[in-house]
């Protein structure tokens, strides 16, 4: 746990951005993706699979059986890892999206409340803080909240905050997210660039941005689930199938 991985592929694979526990939303993705391009494509979540949706635990479950069949992973995020810290019996103050969660989590019977809790701890902590995935053209690099091209490849308490929670002002915007520095636009790029491919941050559309691509665009809130697949410099969209979560 708290390190990066580094993998090779070499065929198409999908970035899938935040899901928040729209499982329907989110297994018709991963449907359309293996239809178009195979079902042993490699499928990577930017993370924050839970709170403020519908369907938190069956999300997370059903991450599990994808993980088990060997074409799946996911990076460390600050909803997850706040999950995670709970189901530890740490301390952490349980907002309203993540309240749904824990009633979700709460809901099930003792034993398997406990089996799942086992399964999750062990899960988070086999998730890398971001990853590296080397490709035939060019890296592309998989962190929640975006990484500076400085961090790639080190890992200390400042990288980790960065890649999980990103940086913000301390303001908040008309919507009620946090106001977040645009970390992208003093990116200086290189020929040997990588892509960087994150969530963390709602937008209506994918914004790219210096071969930044963020992918959050907002599925809980009633918008839609984007895939991204790097190599073929493409999106696919799932359109939410109602609006689950509002920061009103």
């Amino acid at each position: 746990m708290d390190n990066f991985l580094t993998i090779e592929i070499d065929k198409p694979f999908a970035v899938i951005g935040d899901i928040h526990g729209c499982f329907y939303e989110f297994k018709a993705l991963v449907e359309k993706i293996r239809k178009e391009y195979g079902k042993d494509t490699y499928i990577v979540s930017v993370g924050d699979t839970v709170d403020r949706g519908d369907y938190n635990i069956e999300t997370v479950k059903y991450c599990f059986s994808l993980k088990k069949e060997g074409n799946f992973i996911e990076v460390q995020s600050n909803h997850n890892l706040k999950f995670y810290r709970w189901l530890k019996g740490k301390n952490v103050k349980v907002s309203y999206g993540m309240q749904k969660t824990v009633e979700e989590f709460l809901s099930l019977y003792e034993e398997e409340r406990e089996v799942f809790r086992k399964e999750y701890i062990e899960y988070y902590e086999s998730c890398p803080l971001y990853l590296i995935i080397k490709t035939e053209k060019e890296d592309v690099i998989v962190a929640h909240a975006g990484i500076k091209d400085e961090m790639i490849g080190k890992v200390n308490k400042k990288i980790k905050d960065f890649v999980i929670y990103g940086e913000t002002t301390g303001r908040f915007t008309e919507k009620g997210f946090p106001e977040r520095l645009d970390w992208t636009k003093d990116r200086v790029l290189k020929p040997d660039s990588p892509k960087i491919v994150y969530g963390h941050v709602v937008y209506d559309e994918p914004y790219i941005n210096n071969k930044c691509y963020g992918i959050d665009t907002g599925c809980v809130l009633g918008n839609k689930l984007t895939a991204y697949i790097p190599i073929e410099d493409r999106f696919i969209f799932e359109k939410a199938r109602k609006q689950y979560f509002s920061f009103d």
